[in-house]
């Protein structure tokens, strides 16, 4: 049910800006912002309880003060990969996103064999190029406020020219995995693969006609994040292990630490100096607390398949 509201209010959203009346560029960001504060940073600050419950569902011993060393040394590794190495770690980050998109959208299917996983990470790959390819016009003035933006033109500009070819590509391995996955796997019915495909082709249009940002909006705040928080919530109160204000009062506390750290570091660079640019800030800080985040839910994930058997 859930799904369906989603994709309805992701039809509306398309419906009104095609044909009711365009969002200019300074709405769309401020929905944007609005969004990724609101729904997008909240999703992943329950990381800390969800991986005392994984260690519980283990039956393995869980430290708080382990976790924590973890995770923030996991968190500026792929701080300090991006800021080495930008374009591997930019490509490192794309696969990390694309595999959490897919796994949190096709928590359903039983994806812990090859095929399930070239089924989750193809499924990624194609959402994410949507919105990043079929807008790179949107999408590289956000590159290119960067110093590794600009020293990287030559690829920014190889990826411009051949984005349709990179996009086909990765609709054709979703394609072809999609089917590998059906054939070798007889649990999901009929029913469930047509449903699965007509999803996928609503979310697919909603990305490729609404502009970058209100795409990323839709699909990042109102779809994966209130998805993933349903089943953050769920999984924590499974034999009420957690209650809902204490729930609560983790995703407060962990959100106000990480918007903060997102501001610190924008502070030091030249986050406020434009729109494009607290996008571009934001999106890094997001692809920073995707690192150690995306693990903790693979294992929340593991965690509900193998309680469905």
């Amino acid at each position: 049910m859930i799904r369906f509201v989603l994709l309805l209010l992701g039809c509306l959203l398309l419906l009104m800006e095609q044909y009711i009346i365009q969002v200019d560029t300074n709405t769309q960001f401020i929905i944007f912002l609005t969004g990724i504060l609101l729904m997008g940073v909240p999703h992943g600050s329950a990381d800390l309880l969800v991986a005392s419950r994984n260690a519980s569902a283990g039956e393995k011993e869980f430290s708080k003060t382990r976790f924590l060393a973890i995770y923030i040394g996991r968190l500026l590794m792929f701080a300090a990969i991006l800021w080495v190495f930008p374009v591997a770690g930019i490509l490192l980050f794309l696969f990390f996103a694309a595999y959490h998109f897919g796994e949190t959208d096709l928590h359903q299917f039983k994806t812990n064999t090859v095929s399930g996983k070239l089924f989750v990470i193809s499924y990624g790959l194609v959402i994410i190029s949507v919105i990043l390819l079929h807008h790179f016009e949107e999408a590289r003035p956000i590159y290119q406020l960067f110093k590794a933006g600009r020293e990287n033109e030559t690829i920014i500009s190889w990826i411009d020219a051949n984005r349709y070819f990179i996009l086909s590509a990765a609709g054709t391995l979703f394609f072809t995995s999609t089917f590998v996955y059906f054939l070798v796997n007889a649990s999901p019915t009929v029913n469930e693969k047509g449903q699965f495909l007509i999803r996928f082709a609503v979310i697919v249009v909603i990305l490729f006609k609404l502009p970058l940002l209100l795409g990323f909006t839709f699909y990042f705040v109102v779809w994966h994040s209130v998805l993933s928080l349903s089943n953050i919530v769920s999984y924590l109160r499974t034999n009420n292990t957690f209650s809902r204000n204490t729930i609560a009062k983790q995703i407060l506390l962990y959100s106000a630490l990480a918007i903060s750290g997102i501001a610190l570091f924008g502070l030091t660079g030249s986050m406020f100096i434009s729109s494009n640019a607290v996008a571009g800030y934001l999106f890094i800080g997001l692809a920073v607390l995707t690192a150690p985040h995306m693990t903790i839910m693979h294992d929340m994930y593991n965690s509900i398949r193998l309680n469905r058997q």
